[in-house]
């Protein structure tokens, strides 16, 4: 068994995958696009990687063209050019600084509530349920983009494996009764209740009474299919 932050011990494959975790967070474009460059580039960096962002929330894969990037950032576009060659090379960036984002959030939950990798689980699939309140703009686009050509549906599983093996390493340790197989099908399960609660989320009325109980709903869903997988 490993220790984390918090003192609690976990199984070492969970261990080393959060670990893992922790090492594409720091890792993030952000961070190694600005390594050893000047305090003024790195600061350019996060602005163009910023804009990129919310262009692409707002105009989806193919409306986001470098020169409205770099209005957006209100930079020059031969500016944007010297730190990102191609819209291709910029939009995997945008979303690899995202998914290092979404890392922080699945951290946080670890660093601030550790507990057994039951708790761990439900309390990573409520933060999910939560954080879809404010980001169903992006996943509406990234599945779009992921949508648009094999080579995209490649980027976008390949952001989800740390993910994905984090939540497999979860259920092994919540439930070690489960094989292999079973354990999959309750991390493709558990997938499909967060993808599904981060599409749904916009699309109600901030007031919805289902709204209100998703982050509760979503917790005993998880611990169903975890304890009832076969």
């Amino acid at each position: 068994m490993t220790a984390i932050e918090g003192g609690s011990s976990l199984p070492p494959k969970l261990a080393s995958t959060i670990e893992e975790l922790r090492e594409i967070a720091a890792n993030r474009p952000t961070a190694a696009l600005a390594n050893g460059r000047s305090a003024k580039s790195a600061r350019t960096i996060q602005r163009i990687i910023a804009a990129a962002h919310a262009v692409f929330i707002r105009d989806g894969h193919a409306g986001l063209s470098l020169r409205k990037v770099a209005d957006e950032a209100d930079i020059a576009v031969g500016n944007l050019t010297y730190h990102f060659a191609s819209k291709s090379e910029l939009l995997e960036a945008t979303l690899t600084e995202c998914l290092a984002q979404y890392i922080d959030g699945h951290l946080a939950e670890f660093d601030e509530r550790p507990g057994a990798p039951i708790d761990m689980l439900l309390n990573v699939v409520a933060f999910c349920a939560r954080n879809a309140r404010e980001s169903h703009r992006f996943f509406y686009q990234m599945w779009g983009y992921a949508g648009s050509s094999d080579a995209a549906r490649t980027t976008v599983h390949n952001l989800y494996q740390p993910i994905g093996r984090l939540i497999y390493q979860l259920v092994r340790a919540a439930n070690p009764d489960l094989d292999y197989a079973a354990a999959r099908r309750a991390v493709l399960q558990i997938f499909s209740l967060e993808e599904g609660y981060k599409l749904s989320a916009g699309l109600g009325p901030e007031d919805d009474v289902a709204l209100a109980t998703a982050e509760a709903d979503i917790r005993d869903l998880t611990y169903a299919i975890i304890f009832g997988a076969k």
